[in-house]
């Protein structure tokens, strides 16, 4: 919990879905890499595994979109991420 949640005394909770599987957020952003964590528990690195990440019903700022590595995009409840895990070879 943030020092900001800690002294407004609630914690947000979003639901987003990812792959389809509801899944509780409590920040109010998520990165490429937390959105793949949640879709693939234990990902498969390496040099020919690419994961991508869409988005759909995000908030105004950002409604939908492809997230990359490094990136981050505000969250909203009942936003919807879908992520692929792709083989380049």
């Amino acid at each position: 919990m943030s020092a900001e949640q800690a002294q407004s005394g609630h914690e947000r909770n979003f639901e987003i879905f990812v792959n389809a599987q509801p899944k509780k957020w409590a920040e109010e952003s998520i990165s490429f890499s937390q959105v793949v964590a949640l879709a693939f528990p234990n990902p498969v690195t390496g040099g020919n595994i690419v994961y991508s990440v869409t988005y759909s019903r995000g908030p105004k700022e950002n409604p939908q979109g492809t997230l990359v590595e490094g990136q981050s995009v505000q969250v909203k409840s009942g936003m919807v991420f879908d992520v692929t895990k792709t083989d380049k070879s």
